[in-house]
């Protein structure tokens, strides 16, 4: 199947081949469908608090977060090609007409209608050269593209998202470092974020992070350290035609794609932290909302740390040579039902305690992650449901409605009564008992990859993805859901979300 050229292709890459055949067979066979056994509700599967636990978790978190070294991670390479797809084929509607032909499309189309009146609104609107006579093309060209913003091929980090006045208009990356200042501030004072981009925009990030830095420095008192990664090139999954067989380029080359955000697990794996903050670079809020915020985020950091205290107890006193009494080890497989929805196995009744204890040391000894799960707005996201795996193992997963037979009526009815989803809002710790680093690479579900059809020169290929990062990337973490009020999402995923009272600074 491979040439001998494509074998030193592959491995300038630096991907193995045993893994490009792994996802051959992946083309071949397909992914099996998630086999969701019941959503998770409030209550059930979804931790609900008192406002009586909220301050407490919060407490937890003020108190001892800051002994930690705690990272903010943020995914932020993709471009903002698709918030924009309705000025591009409003453009496209548009140039070459005359100026009233332009003037009276706009006005039969409420959306733009909207857009245009509400211009001076924008956070980008000072930015815009708005010569005298430009039309609604040129408007359009000024936003979107090279002679103006660019704002069609920018990162969303780099695009001003909150207007306070006609001077300060900040980034969604500059409002990301403000709010992460916080909460994620170590007791030394030192803030440690990181954010995965592309390579072409590495430049346009660390410029304005010059701008930003110094004076939030500043005002915090904290030093701010920045990071970058890129997704590593070995991550990329080999593109096949729809015969299975491995696409290949006009000059003979085997095609590769990006492995999609579950690439970023290796970037994630490669911070030194104990605690990682994770979510989406267009989730955030101007400052009357940030308040809120962080106090959830503090929430969950609070919820995470009592957590991981008692799993280290449990497996220090596993790991000692003392023996453990079968009450004490009694209670912890209670624990792990009550906080984790981890499913006992049957036959746990009958196994002595040597058999019991490790079993426990393998389930606790995980990586954790604790997320937050609002509830269900017709929001997209994906859903957290109770998931059983080949070997029959039931856990607690983040699980994308593509991983769903929606075909399957069972199935189907278990989505419709699930309550929340997931806006991305995850806190991570991903050290063992003993200090020690996980490697996360190993707790990947494999089989939770995605197949899509894809296009390249006019010819047809089939594309995948990697597990997603807090999908099949994390399935194998210890899981604990939390409910937060919806309030604590606004994304953007339109121009026109800017416009949201949740973005109105």
């Amino acid at each position: 199947m491979f040439t001998q050229k494509d074998l030193q292709q592959i491995q300038k890459k630096g991907i193995r081949i045993d893994d490009i055949n792994r996802q051959i067979k992946y083309f071949k066979t397909g992914f099996s469908p998630a086999n969701i056994t019941m959503p998770a509700t409030a209550g059930q599967g979804i931790m609900c608090l008192t406002d009586g636990d909220e301050k407490r978790y919060r407490e937890v978190f003020r108190q001892n977060g800051p002994d930690f070294r705690i990272t903010r991670f943020i995914p932020a390479s993709g471009a903002a090609t698709r918030m924009f797809k309705s000025l591009y084929g409003a453009l496209e509607k548009l140039e070459g007409r005359p100026a009233p032909e332009q003037k009276a499309w706009i006005e039969a189309d409420p959306e733009m209608a909207s857009f245009f009146g509400q211009l001076a609104k924008y956070p980008f609107f000072e930015d815009l050269d708005l010569a005298d006579g430009i039309t609604p093309a040129g408007i359009l060209k000024q936003i979107l593209g090279e002679e103006g913003l660019s704002y069609g091929s920018k990162p969303k980090g780099l695009l001003k998202f909150h207007k306070y006045n006609k001077v300060d208009r900040r980034s969604s990356f500059e409002e990301h470092v403000k709010e992460a200042a916080e909460y994620c501030g170590s007791r030394g004072g030192i803030l440690r974020m990181h954010l995965t981009v592309s390579p072409a925009h590495l430049d346009g990030f660390q410029t304005e992070a010059a701008r930003i830095i110094p004076p939030i420095e500043k005002a915090t008192g904290l030093e701010i350290k920045i990071s970058f990664s890129f997704q590593k090139p070995e991550t990329d999954t080999i593109a096949v035609d729809l015969q299975n067989s491995p696409f290949r380029n006009a000059d003979g080359t085997l095609l590769f794609r990006p492995g999609g955000h579950g690439a970023l697990l290796q970037n994630l794996d490669a911070l030194d932290s104990d605690i990682l903050f994770i979510s989406n670079i267009d989730n955030i809020t101007p400052d009357r909302f940030r308040k809120e915020r962080v106090g959830y985020k503090q929430v969950l950091g609070g919820i995470l740390l009592e957590v991981r205290s008692k799993l280290f107890y449990y497996l220090k006193q596993l790991s000692g040579g003392e023996r453990v009494e079968k009450t004490r080890l009694d209670s912890m497989v209670t624990f792990l039902q009550d906080r984790f929805g981890i499913a006992v196995p049957d036959q746990l009744t009958s196994w002595d305690a040597p058999d019991l204890k490790q079993w426990l040391i393998k389930t606790m000894n995980r990586p954790i992650r604790v997320c937050g799960m609002v509830k269900n707005q017709g929001e997209p996201g994906g859903g957290p449901f109770y998931v059983e795996s080949e070997s029959g193992e039931i856990t607690l997963q983040i699980v994308e409605s593509s991983q769903i037979d929606m075909m399957d009526p069972e199935k189907a009815a278990l989505v419709k009564a699930s309550t929340h989803f997931n806006p991305v809002d995850l806190v991570c710790s991903t050290r063992d008992f003993r200090g020690e680093k996980f490697n996360l690479t190993r707790f990947v579900d494999h089989n939770t990859g995605f197949i899509s059809e894809k296009s390249e020169g006019g010819r047809t290929l089939k594309a995948l993805e990697l597990p997603g990062l807090w999908n099949g990337s994390m399935a194998h973490w210890l899981t604990l859901f939390v409910e937060v009020p919806v309030e604590t999402f606004s994304p953007v995923k339109t121009v026109f979300d800017l416009m949201r009272q949740e973005h109105l600074a």
